[in-house]
């Protein structure tokens, strides 16, 4: 059992502190998206696997680093993608994970240890995220400027996303007109889901670490 939980309400009196995390704990299959930056050839075409995902080490140990800040995913000068990812599988995985673990901005050490804690990932700084690979169900390219026409990339992009933004079957039209409006949806799509995220994580953020004052939560 994971330790680290915020205080539930109790009898009025204030519970002892615990450490400044907290678990965002999710719907089984809950999907949630945010931007991943990496440098990408030009030779690579439009469809991108999230299976390719490379796990990186950084300031949370090893994961796949996103930001649900789109002007610093920007300003990174790199390609930014839109990762969907979804903490809480409905069946088991591999590494039995589930859930995410929240760090305030005093997290400290313990909250590297979100991967030996059982976490699919730990949201930290607020904004930041570091992922493990195989919770990410979907990747796309939040722009594509390429001449490629790659309909059956952007229908598989589809059946991978949880709620999808547009429906492609035999009758759709798949002129180039149709293309870029398809890019151009896809991309509002992946932005209203990464604020949808980020308000709801920077939501709990705040609430447990407001919830901490003068060495009391508060009950």
């Amino acid at each position: 059992p994971r330790a680290w939980r915020l205080p539930s309400v109790g009898d009025g009196h204030c519970a002892a502190l615990e450490p400044p995390m907290t678990t965002l704990k999710c719907e089984p299959e809950e999907a949630m998206s945010a931007y991943h930056c990496v440098t990408l050839f030009d030779t690579i075409g439009y469809e991108l696997y999230p299976q390719d995902l490379q796990e990186a080490s950084g300031c949370m140990g090893v994961g796949v680093y996103c930001t649900l800040d789109l002007a610093k995913a920007q300003a990174s000068g790199k390609s930014v993608l839109v990762v969907e990812f979804r903490p809480t599988p409905a069946s088991a995985t591999r590494s039995g994970a589930s859930e995410l673990m929240v760090s305030t901005m005093d997290g400290g050490e313990d909250a590297k240890l979100w991967r030996q804690q059982g976490y699919n990932g730990v949201l930290f700084e607020g904004a930041e995220l570091c992922l493990r690979g195989e919770c990410i169900r979907a990747l796309y390219r939040r722009e594509w400027h390429g001449r490629e026409v790659a309909w059956p990339a952007m229908a598989r992009i589809m059946r991978q996303i949880r709620d999808p933004p547009l429906a492609l079957d035999g009758e759709s039209s798949m002129t180039d007109v149709a293309w870029a409006k398809a890019l151009d949806r896809l991309k509002t799509f992946g932005d209203s889901q990464v604020v949808a995220t980020r308000e709801r994580l920077e939501s709990l953020s705040r609430a447990a670490a407001s919830s901490r004052i003068g060495g009391c939560a508060i009950c």
